[in-house]
């Protein structure tokens, strides 16, 4: 079903001037009024989809998002067409759209990396659309080559943040193929067929209800209707034809064993050659983001990624593979999702599934994504932790399904240190220092590389309004790209008038601007009482050190008192602690739980934890 169908959260309304904010009930964007798919298999795994699809727009959300539909295909592997497309009105007028207004491109990828993706997209704008329209589009897609031989695989989601009235999906294959099917939330199976040497399935979708997308939750494929049908009879068998096309163009080649020797100069330890070649082509060869679908299976030879400089996801890997061999370093390609899907369908349809490939040196046991670009060896990125991967060889030869390293507090620390003065205006003046690990070092790395340099003090005096200081600030740090340690830096900031003085009073612990992972946007998102979806959240260990020295004359008679909280996720400290006009305010969060996933009869537990560390974030110190 169309990816298009994204689903925002309900809007606040206000009834009037004086009326009181109520929450709107949730409307989706998009109500699936028809979608009927039929995939027309042959022999060799090679197909035809024929898709039939009428979206009502609901919101003026949908509107902006539906008035254009992007259709993207790779040339060198199918073909499409648009064979209709039309606007139906609120009043029931057809408007045809214009021959003109079906427009073909190169994609973004395509145009950037010509030499590693051929893909286009075909972009149809749709005329007279309004809230309460409909479009419909009829395209035939021809796949001229099978991503896998002889294989045929798919999947189709229909999403549960969409009201769909009625969905068909039919498959016809020639009764000599084995399929195998897995239906969630669908009616249907086989069917009887027309032609004696043609199987025929077929499932349908009737008048499902839109269930309100929550935030930071799992994709909502992991519990959406689909169909996948697969030619393949385990995911063992995938990571077997991946790895027959793959593993030849990892050749170490006398380039490749150049540039390895010359990587590794001097290092006789495996672990520091694997970590020199990681960071070499993490840093140096550039990642263009095509996903398996659209880039096929197979990826360039080594010579050529070295010599261009860069390569999609299978060829980072396939690089790093042949350098790592060059040295006698074992690794292999593991297939997994990039993006918020961790659930696996019942068959073996990988590529509704897989859309990206990391490596994985058995000896280290270690798992690296060189595509990351900022996430130094040994570290995955935080989206790709605890979820499900296809190994395609297990050392022995064969494929299997693994799960990737959750992570650890051990792996994941953040330490914090602030210092504060008080003056005698009650003007807070301060510095951190903050140094992290793991994943939480590569979302930090993350988010300097994002800023636009200059625009950093904006983003201080934004984070810092978060937590409720009107103040400035500004950050120094290292080198992004310098995965060879870890990214520790500075801020130094400023609240005038934070404190009136003299007492007495009250004031909350200053934070200051301190880490991009402060504690007080650990839980963020946590306020509603219960979830339907499971919400993915990383171990981690994060303490904070704020250091805060009083005004001449300004004492605190009682410290608040120290916390402690244990729960099935983990736990949480404070103390407070005086020495002369000098207060040490010392938090420890410690995230540890086996899964990523919170399940949903899991959270008000979580709730719980996130509650208590908020409270204790408001402590205020009574002063005089």
């Amino acid at each position: 079903m169309r990816k298009i169908i994204q689903v925002v959260a309900a809007a606040m309304v206000v009834a009037g001037p004086c009326a009181q904010i109520q929450a709107a009930e949730f409307q989706p964007n998009f109500t699936l009024v028809s979608d009927d798919i039929t995939y027309t298999v042959n022999a060799d795994g090679t197909y035809t989809k024929d898709e039939t699809e009428s979206l009502r727009l609901n919101t003026e959300q949908s509107v902006k998002q539906g008035s254009q539909v992007s259709l993207r295909y790779s040339t060198s592997l199918e073909d499409l067409e648009v064979l209709d497309a039309y606007t139906t009105t609120r009043d029931g007028k057809r408007i045809d759209v214009a021959p003109d207004k079906i427009m073909e491109q190169q994609s973004a990828q395509s145009a950037g990396a010509p030499m590693f993706d051929d893909s286009k997209v075909k972009t149809v704008i749709f005329p007279g659309v309004e809230t309460g329209s409909t479009i419909t589009f009829r395209e035939h897609r021809t796949q001229r080559k099978a991503i896998f031989p002889g294989q045929f695989s798919q999947i189709e989601y229909f999403g549960n943040h969409t009201e769909i009235r009625s969905a068909v999906v039919t498959v016809r294959a020639p009764t000599s193929l084995k399929l195998y099917v897995d239906a969630k939330g669908m009616n249907g199976g086989a069917v009887a067929s027309d032609k004696p040497d043609t199987q025929v399935w077929r499932w349908t979708l009737e008048n499902k209800p839109a269930h309100a997308p929550e935030l930071e939750s799992v994709s909502a494929n992991d519990d959406s209707p689909h169909v996948a049908v697969s030619t393949f009879p385990s995911f063992a068998a995938v990571g077997a034809a991946y790895q027959e096309r793959a593993l030849p163009k990892a050749a170490v080649t006398s380039a490749v064993q150049a540039q390895a020797d010359q990587l590794t100069k001097g290092m006789t330890d495996p672990k520091a050659q694997a970590e020199a070649l990681y960071n070499w082509v993490s840093t140096h060869i550039r990642y263009v983001a095509i996903t398996l679908e659209f880039g096929g299976v197979v990826p360039h030879d080594a010579d050529a990624i070295l010599k261009a400089e860069y390569g999609d996801c299978k060829d980072h890997v396939t690089l790093l593979q042949a350098l790592l061999a060059a040295k006698g370093i074992k690794s292999t390609a593991v297939l997994v999702n990039s993006g918020s899907q961790y659930s696996l369908p019942g068959v073996a349809a990988p590529l509704g599934v897989f859309d990206h490939v990391i490596t994985y040196l058995p000896d280290l046991n270690l798992y690296a994504d060189s595509t990351a670009g900022l996430a130094r060896f040994g570290t995955l990125p935080g989206p790709e932790l605890g979820k499900p991967g296809l190994m395609v060889d297990d050392g022995s030869g064969n494929a299997k399904i693994v799960e990737l390293p959750n992570g650890t507090p051990d792996s994941a620390r953040e330490q914090a240190t602030t210092r504060i003065a008080l003056n005698s205006d009650g003007d807070v003046k301060g510095s951190s220092e903050v140094e992290s690990t793991g994943a939480l070092d590569w979302v930090t790395r993350e988010a300097f590389a994002s800023i636009t340099p200059g625009v950093e003090p904006q983003i201080a005096s934004r984070i810092m309004s978060l937590t409720g200081q009107n103040g400035t600030g500004s950050y120094q740090h290292g080198d992004v790209h310098d995965l060879t340690k870890p990214l520790v830096y500075r801020t130094e900031f400023q609240v005038p008038g934070y404190a009136q003085l003299p007492g007495p009073g009250a004031m909350q612990v200053p934070a200051g601007l301190g880490s991009l992972n402060d504690l007080a946007f650990t839980f963020e998102g946590l306020g509603t009482e219960k979830r339907d979806f499971a919400l993915p959240f990383l171990n981690r260990h994060v303490t904070q050190t704020i250091i805060i020295t009083l005004a001449d004359g300004m004492t605190v008679p009682n410290l608040p008192k120290p916390v402690k909280f244990a729960s099935p996720f983990g736990t949480y400290s404070s103390t407070y602690v005086a020495d002369g006009r000098t207060i040490t305010v010392t938090r420890d969060l410690v995230i540890s739980k086996q899964s990523v996933l919170v399940q949903p009869d899991e959270y008000p537990e979580l709730r719980k934890l996130g509650l208590a560390v908020t409270r204790d974030l408001r402590t205020q110190l009574l002063y005089n």
